[in-house]
């Protein structure tokens, strides 16, 4: 089951992911939220933003953006004034992907849009009052964020804050938070190269098979 995320290793994210897929048990008696928000930190290259695409591929109702070309307004909603008085509200990623996921990659590159999403983590509402409109929309929506720590590597010797661009209240409604460090490792790094190299060989066999009288 773990396969379909075509990244190999990190088995210990990928159950995280699968589980937060599934969600937990929603109580209607203290409003206890049942969506599992998890956060991936990590050194580039570790493939963050494949597992999030596809858990978008995966989930019935997945939004997937990048932190650092989305504005808050695209992320919640934003309100536009159509022709005479009346206003319009257009629904961002997190209220387009309620009862779903909602995967946000370069989660460190939006830091001034962080306390936009702090309501819409913890109550799964989105309140808006503007132009003399004042509305709450639901969101029931899963949050699942990849970030890269500050200056391009995680800094061992220091605390997740102090690694990334971010506020307790922020770090706080994330439920799982995964670290994920690049450590040199012969082993390691053999089988992720034997890895590669099946998934690029069996590419080119089926690409034969499929025109086998064509040239490269």
């Amino acid at each position: 089951v773990l396969g379909v995320f075509g990244v190999c290793g990190h088995e210990m994210v990928k159950a995280g992911m699968l589980l937060s897929l599934f969600g937990g048990s929603n109580c209607t008696l203290n409003q206890t939220r049942g969506d599992i928000h998890i956060l991936v930190i990590g050194d580039p290259g570790l493939g963050k933003s494949q597992m999030l695409h596809s858990v978008c591929n995966i989930s019935p109702r997945g939004v997937f953006v990048c932190g650092s070309t989305c504005s808050s307004a695209g992320l919640t909603v934003s309100l536009t004034r159509e022709k005479g008085i009346d206003f319009s509200l257009e629904a961002g990623a997190v209220v387009l992907a309620d009862q779903g996921v909602c995967c946000i990659d370069e989660f460190d590159k939006m830091t001034q849009d962080h306390n936009t999403l702090l309501e819409a983590m913890e109550q799964q509402t989105i309140s808006i009052a503007k132009g003399g409109v004042i509305c709450s929309l639901p969101c029931r929506t899963t949050i699942m964020a990849a970030a890269n720590p500050i200056g391009g590597h995680y800094a061992r010797d220091k605390s997740v804050l102090d690694n990334l661009k971010m506020s307790q209240a922020m770090l706080s409604r994330f439920d799982l938070i995964f670290l994920l460090i690049d450590t040199p490792n012969e082993l390691t790094d053999r089988h992720l190269t034997e890895h590669v190299l099946n998934i690029h060989t069996n590419k080119v066999k089926q690409t034969h098979q499929t025109h086998p009288n064509k040239i490269g």
